[in-house]
């Protein structure tokens, strides 16, 4: 009886152990997948900022051209 105990309990320790690495690995790798995510997200809101740069120097050229344009 008493090997039956001693069998169970170092496969729970040893299946304890193994889940704790799984564990472990999967918080790793959640983490790199996250750190890429806001990578990303960072690249598209300066992505935005530029686009919006662009719209308003359009808009300022837009505006700059009509009224050299109305004034000659």
């Amino acid at each position: 009886m008493e090997t039956i105990i001693i069998d169970l309990e170092k496969s729970l320790k040893d299946q304890l152990t193994s889940l704790a690495d799984q564990i472990k690995l999967a918080e790793d790798s959640l983490i790199r997948t996250k750190e890429g995510y806001l990578k990303v997200q960072g690249a598209l809101e300066i992505i935005d900022i530029i686009k919006e740069q662009i719209k308003q120097k359009e808009e300022k050229d837009t505006i700059t051209n009509d009224v050299v344009a109305g004034s000659i």
